[in-house]
């Protein structure tokens, strides 16, 4: 722990004012935001702390995904390209990962970690933690890394897919009683450790996988230990007659059947959301983690995020996973939530800078029940922050900060990233992982799985 002064730069504090300092300054004492302000004004409070030069750069709060697959970094690029959704999954991610023991598991997070600290992401949300993956190594890799993580064991019993029963392999079927159980265990040994950096939640497996009795006796679960449950709902439009035909309701009148609405309720997609549908989650807390890339590379649709923030809902922003989006970077999927949503609805004011940057910090912070302590820069809040310099001729010439944040950076120009009060970034370079033998590693794991494959592929004609 220590003392720093980020001084100089534009600090952009994301804390509702919508304000951006110019020639700002941050003091950090140990794992704390101390001062937010104008440079000249925290000059004398900061004497004695280290000097992080920040001229010439925006900083912003810490990025939070609140939809991660990291068991599918390992897999980008080794999937069609041009695929919709259940054949995707069915023909060609289902037949990966059944394959994966832990070592490959623990490979490809430790690939997809790396680069969203390099990104400038500091807090994600994993979805599914299947038994096979090993979810005590992966806790390890979050705790050794300096990330914080949302780590949810999968939950399931049953092997459909909304209308299509029986398609997951059989590897990839937990027992109810299996999941319930793993889940207990790792609540008790990884909730909250790495000074608070780690939460175990439950990960429901989409409806045709889990029973009645299972979403009933999961609810009841979070409840009882004060977790959260993230799940993929609505994600193509056969989803929404799935649960008109099973249920006879919409997607928030399933989850409302279930006990499922509600604060630290994080649901992937919703593109086929109804306005009804928005009001629900809304008065409710539930948020929504809109992924665009995911489901515009899918074919899936386009969620009406505009009309949600209209309405009041917690909208977050995800990346899902390496095949659907092929990167894990929220800076770029910023720019594509804001220009999609100017296209759904042909018009340019549906959605401003300012509401993505807010989905990808302060409302991540409150999906994951965080709000308190993460999302934004001010005084009490935890030291999770990124420096993006503006170096580059993209990024040039220095005039709007927050328009060149959005639609003109990527996680290329992320420089420093502190989370916790300690720097996981310093100069682009990764202080608590071995970059290199990371990228080495996933090679190796991902020829073994080419290897193990039961038809043989070759990687170059995927197309």
């Amino acid at each position: 722990m220590g003392r720093f002064f980020f001084k100089g730069g534009f600090v952009i504090p994301v804390d509702g004012s919508r304000k951006i300092i110019a020639n700002g300054g941050i003091i950090v004492e140990d794992d704390r935001i101390e001062m937010v302000g104008e440079m000249e004004a925290l000059r004398s409070e900061a004497r004695g702390a280290e000097v992080v030069n920040t001229e010439n750069c925006i900083i912003i709060p810490g990025l939070i995904d609140t939809h991660v697959h990291l068991a599918q970094a390992l897999i980008r690029g080794a999937v069609p390209d041009n695929v919709t959704l259940i054949p995707w999954l069915r023909d060609w991610v289902w037949r990966f990962l059944p394959l994966y023991d832990q070592e490959d598991a623990r490979a490809s997070a430790a690939l997809c970690i790396l680069e969203m600290l390099k990104t400038g992401t500091t807090t994600f949300i994993e979805i599914h933690l299947h038994s096979r993956y090993g979810f005590d190594g992966i806790a390890e890799l979050v705790e050794k890394s300096g990330i914080r993580g949302v780590l949810s064991k999968s939950i399931m019993d049953l092997r459909g897919y909304s209308g299509a029963e029986n398609i997951l392999p059989p590897a990839l079927w937990e027992s109810g009683e299996d999941c319930i159980r793993e889940f207990k265990e790792m609540y008790r040994r990884w909730q909250g450790r790495g000074n608070g950096r780690i939460d175990v939640w439950l990960g429901l497996r989409s409806p045709g996988a889990v029973s009645d009795e299972l979403f009933h006796e999961s609810a009841a679960i979070a409840k009882e230990y004060d977790t959260g449950i993230t799940n993929h709902i609505a994600e193509i439009r056969d989803d929404v007659e799935y649960y008109k035909k099973m249920y006879g309701t919409t997607p928030s009148g399933f989850l409302e059947k279930f006990n499922m609405l509600g604060e630290k309720r994080v649901y992937a997609h919703c593109v086929w959301l109804s306005e009804e549908d928005m009001h629900k989650f809304a008065s409710t807390g539930t948020t929504v983690s809109h992924c665009p890339s995911s489901n515009m590379k899918l074919g899936s649709g386009i969620a009406p995020i505009s009309d949600m923030i209209r309405l009041g809902v917690n909208v977050g922003l995800g990346c899902d996973g390496g095949p659907s989006n092929d990167s894990y970077d929220l800076i770029r999927e910023m720019k594509i939530a804001a220009l999609l949503q100017k296209v759904r609805t042909h018009n340019p004011a549906a959605i401003s800078a300012w509401d993505v940057l807010e989905m990808a910090t302060i409302n991540g912070a409150r999906a994951v029940g965080r709000l308190k302590t993460l999302g934004s820069l001010e005084p009490g809040k935890k030291a999770d922050i990124v420096v993006v310099e503006m170096k580059r001729p993209s990024l040039c010439p220095i005039s709007n900060p927050l328009s060149l944040l959005v639609y003109s950076a990527s996680g290329e120009d992320v420089r420093d990233v502190m989370i916790d009060g300690k720097f996981i970034v310093r100069d682009k370079k990764v202080l608590t992982l071995d970059e290199e033998s990371v990228l080495k590693n996933a090679n190796k794991h991902f020829n073994k799985l080419i290897e193990k494959l039961d038809v043989k592929i070759d990687p170059l004609k995927i197309i």
